[in-house]
C-alpha cells in the first residue's frame, strides 16, 4: 500500500532505539510495534528499512502508552548520531551555520512530510520547523519535541556554554511537562509562539566548530546526496502526486488542481499515471485511507471529527468508506 506520509524508506535505527528504550517486556514491545508492520524479528535485521508513516504509527503508540512527553525520558534519542548520516554530517560540519544547512537540505529526503526552512536574518539564523496537513496535531507535537531535543543536543556539543544564547519558540501553550522540556533543552522556551523555531545568533553560527572533521563530513554528505538523488530519481509523477495530497488539508485535490501544481495538463497527468499503472482516484483514496487508519487507531478524534477533516459531506459517507477500506479486518 502506498505510504503518502513516508515516501522514502529510511534506516530503522531510530525506530529500533525507541523499542529498546521502552519495550522492556514482550507486552510493551508488541504494543509499541502494533500496526507498524514491523515484526519483532525484523527489529534485529540491519537491512530493514521503514517509512516515515511507520515511524508516525510508532509515535501514536508511544503517546497512547506513555503520554505525550515520553521522549523526554529517553536521552539516547536526542543524540545526533541516533539520526544516522544526517546527524553525523551536522556534527562534523565546520560551523554551526553549515550544520543548519545540512539539516535544511537533507531532512526532507527522509521525511517529506516535515518542513524545515532556513531563514537568514541580519543577526541570526532561524530554523523554522513545520509539518504537512496529513500529520495529526499530536504527531506534530511529538515530531517537534524530537526535533528540538536533537537540535539542542547537537548545538550544545558544537557551542558549549554558549548554547544558552539560543532561543526555542514552541507554537503551542506550555504542556504539563513544560519545565521538564526546558530542563532537557537547557534553555527557556517561548510558549505559544507564532511558529516552531530555533534561533541561533550569527556569532555562534559563524564560529569554528570544535568537532569539525572534514573527511567525516564529506563522507556523510556524499551519502546524503546519494540518498537524495535516489529519492528524486525514483519519485516520478506518482510520488509527486502523493506528496501534494499529503500536504493538502483534507487529503483531497482535484486532478485539475494537481495537474496545475505539477505544471502538466490534466490529460498528461492521467496518462503518465496510467503508464505507471496507477489511477488518480485510487491515490486520493489511499491518502484518505491512510489518514483515517492512523486517526482511528490513535483514538484522539471522534469519527465525526475525522469525517470532517477528510472532507466527507457527512458521517454516513465516511462510514461507507471505512467499510470499504477496512473490510475483512478484525
Amino acid at each position: 500500500m502506498p505510504d503518502p506520509v513516508g515516501l522514502r524508506p529510511a534506516p530503522m535505527s531510530y525506530f529500533q532505539l525507541i523499542v529498546r528504550q521502552f519495550g522492556v517486556n514482550e507486552t510493551l514491545r508488541d504494543a509499541i510495534l502494533d500496526g507498524t508492520g514491523v515484526s519483532a524479528d525484523e527489529l534485529g535485521d540491519p537491512q530493514t528499512e521503514i517509512t516515515f508513516g511507520q515511524q508516525l504509527r510508532q509515535y501514536d503508540n508511544m503517546d497512547r502508552l506513555f503520554g505525550s512527553g515520553w521522549m523526554l525520558d529517553a536521552p539516547d534519542l536526542w543524540n545526533p548520531p541516533a539520526h544516522g548520516a544526517i546527524g553525523v554530517a551536522a556534527m562534523s560540519a565546520p560551523t554551526i551555520g553549515v550544520a543548519t544547512e545540512v539539516l535544511a537540505t537533507y531532512l526532507p529526503t527522509y521525511a517529506s512530510i516535515q518542513n524545515l526552512r532556513l531563514v537568514r536574518e541580519p543577526d541570526a539564523i532561524v530554523l523554522r520547523y513545520g509539518a504537512e496537513a496529513s500529520v495529526s496535531d499530536a504527531e506534530y507535537r511529538t515530531m517537534t519535541i524530537g526535533f528540538f531535543l536533537a537540535v539542542a543536543a547537537g548545538l550544545r556539543g558544537l557551542s558549549g556554554a554558549a548554547a544558552s544564547e539560543l532561543r526555542f519558540d514552541y507554537m503551542w501553550p506550555e504542556p504539563a511537562y513544560g519545565a521538564k522540556f526546558e530542563q532537557a533543552l537547557g534553555i527557556k522556551v517561548r510558549w505559544g509562539a507564532g511558529a516552531n523555531e530555533v534561533v541561533i545568533p550569527m556569532r555562534l553560527a559563524n564560529a569554528p566548530s570544535p568537532l569539525a572533521n572534514p573527511e567525516l563530513h564529506q563522507a556523510a554528505v556524499e551519502r546524503l546526496e546519494r540518498d537524495r538523488r535516489s529519492f528524486h530519481a525514483s519519485e516520478g509523477v506518482k510520488g509527486r502526486v502523493e506528496r501534494l495530497l499529503a500536504r493538502s488539508d483534507t487529503g483531497r485535490l482535484s486532478s485539475g488542481e494537481t495537474a496545475k501544481a505539477l505544471g502538466l495538463s490534466q490529460r498528461t497527468l492521467v496518462r503518465r499515471l496510467a503508464e505507471a499503472g496507477f489511477n488518480y482516484r485510487d491515490l486520493v483514496d489511499e491518502e484518505l485511507k491512510s489518514r483515517a487508519r492512523r486517526w482511528l487507531d490513535a483514538g484522539v478524534l471522534s469519527r465525526a471529527e475525522i469525517s470532517e477533516r477528510l472532507g466527507f459531506a457527512d458521517a454516513t459517507g465516511f462510514s461507507r468508506a471505512c467499510r470499504r477500506w477496512f473490510r475483512g479486518e478484525a
